[in-house]
């Protein structure tokens, strides 16, 4: 498909590969285009244009800092949309004591900004990403448990299907773990696109922000320094669902069990820092799903409880889930 037939502000790369845009080090397939949303005064027009594509049936997925995502071998046969960062803002509303956030904020610029003001979102020092991927995803997972959603008053999206900018009501259905109404939405169609959000959290003055943001950057220093050398970008095994059953993280179980591990070609769990999956350049989907099968096996069989996928695989027909991946590579 040609995607510059459609009225965007800027020409779309055609046959664009995406191994540059791939967290891990193994290549990854092309995307039949690719597309830089800025948030500038082109926004609202590639907005419009992406509900085109919506309405018609066009693929197309719109990624922030590719955290949490793995992309196959096989690419995306549809439009991969990257949100810039540039032009990020951050306002403090001195009547509501909130801060209005436009989406392609990074978590660390924003809990940078308001630490400044002595505002407590400490909990989210080290968290990879922009504020749209935190909210939508409901990142988190903090040594209090707190996540985005603790802090989320109100959240403003572009919907594609109607062509408009609304404003969501996060009732108590809106968020549950590591999800959202949004992220379930958007897993077959891209319907709603984050533009910004509105979080409040206590005032509790600049050096007790600092004492807390120092001991989680701490704390994660070794995850982020291997993950960032080694090339992984999040996790593959959702902890959130295994501390309430086990009590332990994934990295807990490996630790305990060895064999939970095994490397196919390059694909294994790294023994430093958070222990996070990791890949090698010659590592292909098939090695992939080799380990998957190996530790979904393992895991069942040493504590007897089934492994939750949370990092996003991308195939060449969208988005999919773990099953349909180790089918396709068996």
């Amino acid at each position: 498909m040609d995607f510059n037939k459609y009225n965007f502000s800027r020409n779309v790369i055609l046959g664009y590969n995406l191994s540059n845009k791939h967290p891990f080090k193994k290549r990854a397939g092309n995307a039949t285009g690719y597309y830089e949303l800025k948030f500038d005064e082109t926004l609202e027009n590639d907005l419009k244009v992406l509900s085109d594509l919506y309405i018609n049936d066009v693929s197309f997925k719109i990624l922030g800092s590719k955290t949490n995502l793995y992309i196959t071998d096989n690419g995306y046969d549809g439009l991969f949309v990257d949100m810039r960062p540039q032009n990020s803002r951050i306002v403090f509303d001195d009547n509501t004591q909130s801060f209005i956030v436009s989406a392609n904020t990074s978590v660390y610029e924003f809990v940078n900004f308001t630490m400044k003001k002595g505002y407590d979102f400490a909990e989210f020092a080290g968290i990879p990403g922009l504020i749209g991927a935190g909210v939508v995803g409901n990142a988190g997972y903090t040594p209090s448990g707190k996540e985005f959603s603790d802090f989320v008053k109100e959240i403003t999206v572009f919907d594609f299907e109607k062509c408009e900018t609304v404003k969501l009501v996060t009732d108590k259905n809106f968020f549950s773990l590591r999800t959202s109404f949004i992220k379930n939405c958007n897993k077959i169609k891209t319907r709603y696109f984050v533009k910004e959000v509105v979080l409040k959290s206590d005032f509790v003055g600049e050096d007790a922000v600092r004492e807390k943001f120092d001991a989680q950057m701490e704390r994660r220093k070794p995850g982020l320094y291997y993950g960032f050398k080694e090339g992984s970008a999040g996790s593959v095994w959702s902890n959130a669902h295994l501390k309430p059953i086990l009590k332990k993280s994934f990295r807990k179980l490996l630790i305990e069990n060895p064999s939970i591990n095994a490397n196919f070609n390059g694909a294994t769990f790294s023994p430093n820092g958070g222990m996070q999956f990791i890949t090698g350049p010659n590592t292909t989907d098939k090695d992939v799903a080799k380990l998957f099968v190996h530790t979904l096996n393992k895991v069942k069989e040493l504590y007897g409880v089934d492994l939750h996928k949370e990092v996003m695989i991308l195939d060449s027909d969208g988005e999919i889930d773990l099953e349909t991946f180790i089918k396709r590579n068996s």
